[in-house]
This record gives structure tokens, C-alpha cells and sequence, in this order.
């Protein structure tokens, strides 16, 4: 049973003073009002009672509010998603709590008011979940995603599931890792104005992620060395993934790339701007567009975006014949280039490790799995006349 408070002054200050029962404890004598403090969606708040005598308020707890007090105490999904997102906040990346946000307001939604306590929710729930993903259209990697995110949600509240990644969700295919051929790279850096230009071929150059070129800083750069140093910057919230720092040689091209535009920006925290002036960012995005101009999107992916501005926007079906959306231009594709030249070039395996920022040379070899198609003709030919003994 609930514990039952009165209010007493002490020190002049009203406060809640729990009654104590027991041999030598008088109760009957207690004064109304009697407060009891239930949970209410996960939060403790305080509760006035009718009663006016200890006796009645113990009555009324055991018997007319009984189911009540049990509701209280529940714990609501959209009071665990608030609680799971706000500490989320305080510990990850804005990137990653924006991620959080999304899959868990999609759980949130495959719900459809059936569910409202966690205590509710169980394997048969997440695997609805995966159901109302698979109705439309996500991927197995993308529905993998966003159900770790709900498991650990369950984590959090000490809600048991025996759902299995592997068991109960579609295979999630590793992806190969596929650099850009040397043609498509002459026609994608010939569709760029010069801006575009440095940018990407820091890109290719370091086999950066996104946020190591959004924040990258000349204090960073060795032009001596020739090295790029990525490291934290806390008063930006940067963190390397990993929480990793590390040295990335770069080739003698973006060196001197880097030396001129330093000459024209000597002032400068951050190598890369945008209008206002603040670390660049939107990489892929902008990447898309250049290989639209370019003429390099295959023509039949497909997807819905938002056009329009304000009371205008609405989301439209398209093509990436017309729009900025070829699912085989992706930034990663830069940085799987940029490792597969350095092995080409017999760079060490553990120096590529080490510059890409892989903490298994498991991933490292993904990376380092698929060499570009139109290096390997002379190969393939060669392979083909041995299996048929010309």
C-alpha cells in the first residue's frame, strides 16, 4: 500500500510527513487532510484523500482507489520515450538523438493507441512494429536500425522481450564496398565550380566522414607533414567517432588545394563555410546535385520528398531522372575510393586501419573488399582464356 502523508510545519515551512505506524505510535489522533503521493505517467505527484481519519484514509487506499493507485504507478510509453529521449540528449551526438527521435516516434505511431504502458508491450509488439516497417517499404538494414533503437528503450524501462535480431527480422545484406570508378569521378569533379571542387577532394583525399570535414579547422592541418590531424572540439560538440583521435596523411594534390585557399583565408577557424559562416555541412546532399548536373544517376531510383515552402509543402513522388536522389551516390563511396587507392598504392593495411578510424580490421577489409570494375578487364580476360585453354 501507498505510503500516507499529513502536512506538518516544521521550522516554521509546511511540509509532507510520512505516518509511521507501529507498537507505541498513536494514529488515531492524526488530523485531516491525508495525501498519498502514486506514480503518474513514471512522476511521483502528490494526491489529496477524502477521508478524515487515518483509519478512513488507509480504507480508501486499500479499497475505492485500488485500481487507480495501480494505473498511477504504470508507466506510460510516451512518459518512457520522453524519459529515453532526454537522456539520449545529454549523452549522444545530435545526430544520433535525432535518429533516436524519428524510429521511436514511428514506434510510437505503430502503435495506434493500442498500447499505452510499457508493461503492455512485448515480443508480439516489436514484431508488429517490424510489420508496419516491411507495409512500407524499409529496408532489412533500416528496420534493424530502428528496432535496436526500441530494444534499448525496453532495456531502459526493464522490459523483457524475447524478440531476436537474427532470428525474427529479414537478413540485413553487408554492403560491398564499391569505390567510384575513375571515369565517374572525372565526370563527377568536371560538374563542379571550384568551391565544390576542394571540398570533395578533401573528401577523397583523407577518406573523411562528414562531420570530420564539417569541422575541420586549419590548427588541424600540417602542411609540412602533410598530415590532417582529426580530433575533438568541445566547444563545437564534435567528438570523432569512436571518441578516436587520428592522423590522416594527405596526397601533395589537396596540400597545395589547402595552401591557396589558407592564402585567401588566412583569418579563418574553418577550412569549409557556408554563407553565414559557420562549419559547412549538407555534404551529401550537395553531392547528389552535382552528380544530377553531371548526367550520373541511374535513372530509376525512386522516392518521396517534400516541395513547397510553408502552407505549400506537400510530398511528391520522384525520379532521380529529375531530382537530387540516385541511391548509388553516397558520400561513403568517397571514403571506400580514397582506402581502396591506398591499398592500390600498398599502403599497410593497419596504416589504412588507423586513418580510417576502425577500431576492427574486420570493417577495415569491407572497405577493402571490391576493386574498381575497370581495373580488373586485362585480369578478367586472362582468367576466361585459362578456363578455356587458349
Amino acid at each position: 500500500m501507498p505510503s500516507i502523508y499529513v502536512r506538518e510545519q516544521v521550522d516554521g515551512k509546511w511540509k509532507h510527513i510520512k505516518v509511521e505506524e507501529g507498537r507505541g505510535r498513536k494514529t488515531g489522533e492524526l488530523a485531516p487532510p491525508f495525501f498519498i503521493r502514486p506514480f503518474v505517467n513514471g512522476k511521483q505527484t502528490w494526491r489529496k484523500l477524502d477521508a478524515k481519519t487515518f483509519k478512513a484514509a488507509k480504507e480508501e487506499v486499500n479499497k475505492a482507489d485500488a485500481p487507480a493507485i495501480a494505473a498511477a504507478n504504470r508507466v506510460g510509453i510516451q512518459s518512457a520515450v520522453d524519459q529515453f529521449m532526454s537522456a539520449a540528449t545529454r549523452s549522444k551526438k545530435p545526430g544520433t538523438v535525432q535518429d533516436y527521435r524519428l524510429h521511436l516516434k514511428q514506434f510510437v505511431e505503430s502503435l495506434n493507441g493500442k498500447i499505452e504502458f510499457m508493461d503492455q508491450v512485448g515480443s508480439e509488439t516489436v514484431a508488429a512494429f517490424r510489420d508496419w516497417m516491411q507495409a512500407k517499404g524499409y529496408s532489412a538494414k533500416t528496420q534493424h536500425n530502428r528496432i535496436v533503437t526500441v530494444l534499448s528503450l525496453l532495456k531502459k524501462n526493464a522490459t523483457k522481450t524475447t524478440f531476436s535480431l537474427a532470428g525474427d527480422l529479414p537478413e540485413v545484406e553487408d554492403e560491398p564496398a564499391v569505390p567510384f570508378e575513375p571515369e565517374i569521378l572525372k565526370k563527377l569533379f568536371a560538374a563542379m565550380d571550384p568551391e565544390e571542387f576542394v571540398r570533395y577532394k578533401f573528401f577523397l583525399g583523407t577518406a573523411c566522414r562528414d562531420k570530420e570535414v564539417t569541422y575541420a579547422a586549419w590548427s588541424d592541418i600540417d602542411f609540412a607533414k602533410k598530415v590532417y590531424h582529426i580530433r575533438r572540439k568541445p566547444d563545437v560538440g564534435f567528438t570523432p567517432k569512436n571518441h578516436e583521435s587520428r592522423t590522416v596523411k594527405m596526397p601533395t594534390e589537396l596540400v597545395s588545394l589547402l595552401e591557396k585557399r589558407r592564402k585567401e583565408n588566412p583569418d579563418a577557424r574553418w577550412i569549409f563555410v557556408n554563407e553565414e559562416g559557420r562549419p559547412d555541412n549538407h555534404f551529401l546532399r550537395k553531392l547528389k546535385r552535382i552528380a544530377l548536373r553531371a548526367g550520373l544517376n541511374c535513372g530509376h531510383c525512386k522516392t518521396a520528398v517534400t516541395k513547397g515552402k510553408y502552407h505549400t509543402k506537400k510530398k511528391v513522388s520522384v525520379t532521380c531522372k529529375t531530382d537530387p536522389v540516385c541511391e548509388h551516390i553516397y558520400l561513403h563511396r568517397l571514403r571506400k575510393t580514397c582506402a581502396s587507392n591506398w591499398e592500390h598504392a600498398g599502403v599497410p593495411i593497419r596504416t589504412i586501419q588507423y586513418m580510417l578510424g576502425h577500431k576492427s580490421l574486420e570493417t577495415t577489409m569491407k572497405y577493402l573488399g571490391i576493386t574498381g570494375m575497370d581495373q580488373i578487364g586485362d585480369k578478367v580476360d586472362a582468367a576466361a582464356s585459362v578456363a578455356v585453354g587458349d
